[in-house]
């Protein structure tokens, strides 16, 4: 204990740690012991996030102690006495006016959590009016650029996000009541929830020039009469990947959310999970209930750590399907949670969303009629979907089209049938792919195994909702191998799969590859276009040796750009980072475990090649989701069918594969997903985030039809 004054200044005026083996906490006391970090021990940590946040559920100046007294200042706090221990710190204060000051904090040994207890006592000889408040301000860090705040009681919420975010979104929120909660979640994942059990009210706002958020949490008036005191008791606990809160769990010992899609068809399957976190070691059992239906399972909770436990359900009426999540322990309910799904068709907004289909285009016969259509079509999707003509101004290499006629015959035909419908000799045309340049793009693509055989997931992001150029493409050539793609990604009738990522590799390895290339060009030699590339792979090629085979053809080495996930029915599969014609390949063979991804950064090479970029939040992004598919998900795969390789499209908050802009450090939407299946050849598309639109099957034979899965 700190009594007298020497010892007293040097507590006063050093930081104070307090950790157990879940929890650090680091403590101002010359600020009446704010808190100015949270960390969680256990939360995501890699080199590219580390002095970037990492493990921060909460970093400024949080829960500062102050007293307001109706009609007169409170006055400087003097402060009598401090003590302090591994897991404890207890400070006692005293205003001009009599009043007595007590600050406690304890960080419970095993737990994730903490107490903050703040009391007044009058210790003066009449009646004092007065209100105990609680001030948080964050701090303005630059690599703050998606957290989210949300303060509510048990009845509802309200949050924030940054300005930069949603410019037009609210910039305050506001609860009130005998319990509140403020909500804080970082890009990483990791936050923490407060709550205070004495009645009063909390106000919000964005500060920091829109990226940090200001909370004051105010007591109702308090009359202390001589003698008497109050007390408000804070209890916070740190974890990591509970999102947003539920406000009918936000007050209990099993914090619980129903995490399942607003709407759905009739008789089809409704996916969702249970996301369940608790500041201590629990078992407990989980109950999810919809329709008259129970889902039972055996939960192991760990401090800190949330867990989702997937479900499906389906209803054959229409109309509210109620969803309700439990989590018990000993017969008592520790946690609870509820949602409403829409089961279709014809309701709502919700039900308008989830019905949406892509944008279709269709082609067949010889190659030379698929490129005659190509420019016949008055429909095209645009780019990046449509495969695009366009009249060069002179001789090049890739136009070089007897080369082809040999080479790849079928890019020839393309190329000399769309020659003949723009009038213009073979030698003036290209095909283009264009992509949306006025806006970040990212995508991830996984290889995953199950009764259903390998099927290759894919997810597609942008920098916000924005579905121009999405859509399927189906081609039946009259030679080569029937194939059909969302954007250009797809299967073909032989199983062989691909989807793509931007790779975003650094500057020096652009800059080489750049210049490899225009001299590969210059003197006189081929590439297969990267237009094209996609196409050609699936027309010519029945399964990944095959299909690396063709992108490394020493004759027209294969343009591309980006990171290239193949995967085949026989579960081989490959990751293709490729800048232009520079490029690293990596090999999976078949009946290899784990999960195999490309994502949106490159793997350096032993030259120093293939460095990371710039874009670091889009890598740190697939970090996280790399991290949660072998923390979540590892012990699901290989038994990972269509319908879970569905759930698990729609996993949310950070290092899930369904994003909406706030929950990751790219900044990132998910816009559209797919479900390439190698063993049928199906695709399973959902136009829109996967949480919200419904997956709708199509196939290479007959009309495509909606999903429908297997349960």
């Amino acid at each position: 204990m700190a009594r007298n004054g020497r010892s007293l200044d040097r507590f006063l005026t050093r930081p104070i740690t307090l950790e157990n083996s879940r929890v650090r906490l680091t403590l101002d006391p010359g600020q009446l012991c704010a808190l100015t970090a949270i960390e969680l021990k256990s939360a995501a940590r890699f080199p590219l996030i580390a002095k970037r946040g990492a493990g921060i559920a909460g970093c400024g100046l949080l829960f500062v102690p102050g007293l307001e007294r109706t009609g007169a200042g409170a006055g400087e706090w003097k402060i009598l006495r401090a003590s302090r221990g591994r897991l404890g710190v207890w400070l006692t204060g005293k205003l001009p006016s009599g009043l007595v000051w007590e600050r406690r904090i304890r960080l419970e040994p095993g737990s994730s959590s903490f107490l903050v207890t703040d009391s007044v006592r009058n210790g003066s000889d009449r009646s004092v009016y007065c209100r105990i408040t609680l001030r948080s301000v964050q701090e303005d860090e630059p690599w703050r650029l998606t957290d989210r705040s949300w303060v509510g009681n048990e009845l509802g919420c309200s949050g924030l996000s940054p300005s930069s975010l949603d410019p037009s979104g609210p910039k305050e929120a506001a609860a009130s009541g005998k319990k509140v909660f403020w909500r804080q979640v970082e890009q990483y994942g990791t936050g923490f929830l407060q709550r205070i059990d004495a009645p009063g009210k909390m106000r919000a706002r964005l500060a920091g020039g829109g990226r940090a958020v200001s909370v004051t949490w105010r007591s109702e008036r308090l009359t202390l009469r001589p003698g008497s005191g109050a007390e408000v008791r804070s209890l916070v606990t740190v974890d990591e990947g509970g999102g947003a809160p539920d406000p009918g769990s936000a007050f209990s010992p099993v914090l619980a959310r129903a995490d399942f899609a607003a709407a759905g068809r009739p008789g089809e399957p409704i996916h969702g999970f249970a996301v369940l976190s608790s500041p201590v070691y629990r078992q407990v059992l989980v109950a999810i209930r919809a329709g008259g239906r129970v889902l039972k399972s055996r939960v192991r909770l760990e401090p800190g750590r949330a867990v989702r436990v997937p479900a499906v359900f389906l209803s054959r009426k229409r109309g509210a399907l109620g969803v309700e999540v439990s989590a018990a322990a000993g017969g008592k309910v520790l946690g609870l949670s509820r949602a409403t799904v829409q089961i279709g068709p014809g309701l709502g907004k919700a039900w308008a969303r989830f019905s949406r289909r892509m944008p279709e285009e269709t082609y067949a016969g010889t190659w030379q009629e698929i490129g005659r259509k190509l420019v016949q079509n008055r429909r095209r999707i645009g780019g990046p979907t449509s495969l695009e003509v366009e009249v060069g101004r002179g001789p090049a290499p890739d136009r070089d089209v007897g080369f082809y006629e040999k080479e790849a015959p079928f890019y020839a035909g393309l190329v000399r049938g769309a020659a003949r419908a723009a009038g213009v000799s073979a030698s003036e045309v290209a095909l283009v792919k264009r992509g949306a340049q006025d806006q970040k793009t990212s995508c991830m693509g996984i290889a995953c195994t199950g009764a259903d055989g390998p099927i290759n997931a894919f997810s597609k992001e942008r920098e916000f909702p924005d579905y121009r150029g999405l859509g399927y493409v189906r081609v039946r050539p009259d030679e080569g191998l029937a194939f059909h793609l969302y954007m250009h990604h797809g299967v073909n009738e032989a199983g062989l799969s691909v989807s793509g990522a931007t790779l975003n590799a650094d500057a020096k390895t652009e800059d080489l590859a750049a210049r490899r290339l225009a001299s590969w060009k210059a003197s006189g030699r081929h590439t297969m276009p990267w237009a094209a590339g996609t196409w050609m792979l699936l027309a010519m090629c029945r399964d990944v040796s095959e299909a690396l085979d063709l992108i490394d053809n020493p004759r027209m080495p294969m343009e591309l750009g980006g990171g290239l996930l193949l995967l085949d029915r026989s579960g081989a599969a490959a990751r293709v980072e490729s800048v232009g014609i520079l490029r690293r390949v990596f090999r999976r063979r078949a009946g290899e475990g784990g999960f195999f991804c490309a994502g949106n950064y490159p793997h350096p090479r032993s030259d120093r090649l293939f460095q990371l970029g710039a874009n670091w939040g889009q890598a740190a992004n697939t970090h996280l989701r790399e991290r949660f598919l072998e923390t979540h998900a590892r012990p699901l795969q290989g038994r990972l069918d269509i319908p879970g390789a569905i759930s698990l499209m729609q996993t949310h908050e950070a290092g899930g594969m369904c994003q909406h802009h706030h929950d990751n450090p790219g900044q990132l939407h998910t816009v559209c997903s797919s479900i390439a299946v190698t063993r049928t050849g199906e695709l399973f598309l959902s136009h829109g985030a996967p949480c919200q639109v419904g997956y709708v099957r199509y196939r290479l034979t007959g009309n495509p039809g909606p999903a429908r899965v297997r349960r």
